[in-house]
């Protein structure tokens, strides 16, 4: 058994190095003298509780980060933390999404319902050639889901029941061009990180693209999708993916020449009519017809105008597609609530795990006990 001092001075030094702050910045902005600071991170020296709180909170992380004996995350967000170095609002992001995947995993244990799905190789695909094992892959991937050629509406829930992926939704700061983030580990799996910031139509695609990362780039642990990236040959092979896995081409084909009989006749309301049909973004529609020559590139280039998108949308009595949603998957709010029911979890430790006030775990924990009492005539 590891030494409780050295425990919590590691993992203090990992919180601070995935930050990338050096031992001075920590100890100025927690106004605690650096050789009492570095004397704890090298287990040397002990720390009250109300101080561990502090640093709890300043790093982001649960209070049981620091104590636990073993992580389950590991070798992925070590990737994803040095592609963010430099970067601590970013990094923080990182550390919210390490921890909510932890927790995931402490939830599965709890309710002893781990199940990892089998694992197939990373797909291989030859470069130059993106635009095709792209299409190739999604194909396969659509026939294995047994989806069909149907709209895929509920693709977080079923990634998180067929694939075993962790899926969670937070804000990125706009300015850093970045859409999602993936790392996989086997302890873990897969692990999706979606920025909550774009429409959910733009969310959409990016979650079909971080799946793409999954069956493509396993190997590689971690990767960052960002603007800056995006003619890369990964980012490349999982657009075409995306684009391939959401709108398959033979039903997008037969809903184009149904509704549009001369490519000169087509309005943006059709194209409205096609994302909506699909659940994606207008420019993500309108660069799939560009891709399948379905329509001009002076054409895209035209209807890519959001300055009037909108008043579109209101003229059909379309509303714009919703951004907010929750950052935790259904599966996870379900494991959280069925182990408060069994007794696996206290009421403070659920207000943890939903990241709400204990006032309102209270609350929702005699709500629960209500509705148990009300079904089965026998309170828990």
């Amino acid at each position: 058994m590891m030494d409780r001092l050295i425990i919590i001075g590691e993992r203090l030094k990992r919180a601070r190095e995935a930050l990338g702050l050096t031992q001075e910045e920590v100890a100025a902005k927690l106004e605690i003298g650096r050789p009492r600071y570095s004397g704890i991170e090298n287990g040397k020296r002990d720390i009250p509780l109300k101080d561990l709180y502090r640093f709890a909170e300043f790093y982001g992380r649960p209070i049981d980060y620091f104590i636990k004996e073993t992580l389950l995350t590991d070798s992925g967000f070590k990737v994803l933390f040095r592609k963010t170095e430099g970067d601590e609002e970013v990094a923080r992001v990182v550390t919210e999404f390490e921890n909510l995947c932890e927790k995931m995993c402490e939830l599965e244990s709890i309710s002893e319902i781990t199940v990892r799905s089998p694992i197939n190789p990373d797909y291989q695909f030859e470069r130059n050639r993106e635009w095709y094992w792209g299409k190739h892959y999604a194909d396969i991937e659509r026939k294995q889901l047994d989806l069909g050629q149907a709209p895929l509406r509920n693709l977080s829930q079923l990634l998180e029941e067929k694939r075993s992926l962790k899926i969670f939704y937070l804000p990125i700061p706009p300015e850093r061009g970045i859409y999602g983030m993936f790392t996989y580990d086997q302890k873990m799996g897969g692990c999706v990180l979606i920025n909550s910031n774009p429409n959910s139509g733009n969310q959409l695609f990016s979650l079909a693209h971080e799946y793409a990362h999954f069956v493509f780039h396993k190997e590689k642990l971690g990767i960052i999708s960002t603007e800056e990236e995006r003619n890369s040959t990964d980012e490349k092979v999982a657009n075409s993916f995306a684009s391939n896995f959401l709108i398959p081409e033979d039903t997008l084909r037969d809903l184009f020449n149904m509704r549009i009989k001369e490519v000169s006749d087509l309005k943006a309301e059709d194209v409205v009519y096609l994302a909506d049909y699909f659940g994606v973004s207008f420019t993500t529609m309108v660069y799939r017809l560009n891709n399948l020559k379905l329509i001009t590139d002076d054409i895209k280039d035209e209807l890519i105008n959001y300055t009037w998108v909108t008043s579109v949308r209101e003229s059909m009595g379309i509303s714009e597609p919703e951004r907010s949603r929750s950052k935790f998957p259904t599966l996870y709010l379900h494991l959280a609530i069925k182990a408060f029911q069994q007794g696996k979890l206290t009421t403070a430790k659920l207000a943890d795990f939903l990241e709400i006030p204990l006032y309102q775990a209270m609350d929702l924990g005699r709500k629960l006990r209500g509705s148990i009492q009300d079904g089965s005539g026998d309170s828990i």
